[in-house]
């Protein structure tokens, strides 16, 4: 083996361990969450809201926290935990740490700015792009995904969400673990993947549950990259699916309905899961007209 070669593979082990060994926030002047709460920063260019999200764990043990890093415009979080009690096995997931933009309506809490007002009419929504940085780490066996959602409601400032409301979610990856409902299609939907348009083909699930749940799920699996996502393209695509599909929602009354926020993040874990240990940094946020 060439010694260029060694140094590089003795980098990229290093830089692994730096990346995964990390136990507490780089900075100790940062915003931090270190245990499941939420709170508001100010990142370069968009206001975020941060939550330490586990909505579905009762109790557990070890280490967790959402650190913001101003220096750097860069969120980072970390999870070392064990003996995980859930609230609910047959609700799967454990939670989901993320950031949002927007109102999400489970918090009755949010932020955005004249770059994207939220929420916003379904038949209002503009043309644009959700920009963002991502590398995921995790170990091999978690299930987990990185995923995009929106919350799409009947009234623009619910503090719940009920049966006429959709769960929409993008997942750009996942080991183990696969969206709610069955397969109902499967389209191209293109995305701006390192600087490069890329044609991503999508299985789109649909379930009918408390509300109406919609995934698209990517083929590729991205683990790391920086992306722009047209929200407006899944949007409009959805609407085809909620008029094939849904038993609650017409096309008329989709239209009517309000798009509410856009929240990132990574679902984890299953009814079997009673340890997890991963890990992600986000950064260079931004909205911009497509």
């Amino acid at each position: 083996m060439r010694r260029t070669q060694i140094f590089t593979l003795l980098f990229l082990f290093i830089l692994f361990l730096d990346l995964t060994s990390s136990q507490t926030p780089k900075y100790k002047d940062a915003f931090i969450l270190t245990e499941p709460s939420l709170g508001d920063v100010r990142t370069e260019k968009l206001p975020l809201t941060l939550e330490l999200n586990f909505w579905n764990i009762a109790k557990y043990e070890g280490n967790t926290w959402m650190a913001f890093y101003n220096k750097e415009d860069t969120v980072e979080y970390f999870a070392d935990i064990k003996n995980i009690v859930l609230k609910d096995k047959n609700s799967w997931v454990h939670g989901y740490p993320e950031v949002y933009y927007g109102y999400k309506p489970w918090s009755a809490h949010g932020i955005s700015t004249e770059k994207l007002i939220l929420p916003k009419k379904v038949v209002e929504f503009p043309e644009v792009y959700f920009n963002l940085k991502y590398y995921l780490w995790h170990e091999k066996n978690l299930p987990i995904n990185f995923a995009m959602e929106t919350w799409i409601t009947k009234e623009p400032y619910q503090k719940t969400v009920t049966s006429e409301d959709i769960e929409m979610m993008v997942w750009l990856y996942a080991n183990r673990l696969g969206p709610a409902g069955r397969k109902v299609a499967e389209v191209k939907i293109p995305i701006i993947l390192n600087g490069k348009p890329r044609d991503v083909v999508w299985d789109v699930y649909f379930s009918h549950g408390a509300w109406d749940y919609i995934s698209y799920k990517s083929k590729e699996n991205l683990i790391e990259g920086e992306v722009k996502i047209p929200i407006n393209e899944f949007i409009k695509n959805l609407r085809s699916i909620i008029a094939n599909n849904s038993r609650r929602i017409t096309s008329e009354k989709y239209d009517q309905m309000y798009v509410t926020v856009w929240e990132i993040g990574t679902e984890f874990g299953d009814p079997y899961t009673t340890e997890a240990k991963f890990g992600w940094k986000f950064s260079n946020f931004d909205i911009e007209l497509k």
